[in-house]
């Protein structure tokens, strides 16, 4: 699990708030009902980051009803996305140069870049082994690494839209070759 500290920080939550705003995006009125303080409910209130919905029935308790509004799903969405650094940005410039040279095609810049985040921050691999690795895997893989944006992922459907380290073409070849990517990779 990924929290985004930054956002965190600005975001005027508590820590208890983060576990309150997963329940109710999960829909977990039972945890709601036994958990939830007043003091946490008025302060995500005060936020606006609730709403309540007619609930079906007239002796349900109040927090059934209790739903995130859009801006409490997009500040729970922001929470999740971590921030593209600038040793992402390095990678990505050094592989753009490495593709162009190649005359392959790059893709997409943004979504590249936020490849390359995910993958770093689902896999551990980062900097110079980041690049090591996708030098090695278009060594092997000649067929597979006609654009940058696709060996970090490659989504099956087009319906797919969150980045998963297992299709991740490069991680397989990660895996495969695991003891020696280990061998030669630096300490950070």
């Amino acid at each position: 699990m990924y929290i985004n500290i930054k956002t965190f920080q600005n975001s005027g939550l508590q820590f208890d708030d983060l576990i309150f705003l997963c329940a109710i995006s999960q829909r977990d009125s039972e945890f709601l009902i036994n958990n939830l303080t007043n003091d946490c409910f008025k302060r995500l209130e005060a936020l606006s980051l609730l709403i309540n919905v007619k609930r079906k029935k007239k002796d349900e308790h109040s927090l059934i009803g209790l739903r995130l509004s859009e801006k409490g799903k997009q500040l729970l969405s922001d929470l999740e996305e971590a921030e593209i650094l600038e040793e992402d940005k390095m990678v990505y410039d050094w592989l753009s140069n490495f593709y162009k040279n190649a005359g392959k095609e790059i893709g997409n810049r943004k979504k590249t870049l936020s490849y390359i985040k995910d993958f770093r921050i689902k896999s551990q691999i980062c900097k110079n082994n980041l690049i090591k690795l996708c030098v090695d895997f278009l060594k092997d893989n000649e067929e597979r690494s006609n654009k940058l944006q696709f060996i970090f992922y490659y989504p099956k459907t087009v319906f797919a839209t969150r980045f998963d380290l297992e299709e991740s073409w490069l991680y397989s070849h990660y895996l495969k070759k695991e003891d020696y990517f280990k061998s030669i990779f630096e300490e950070y």
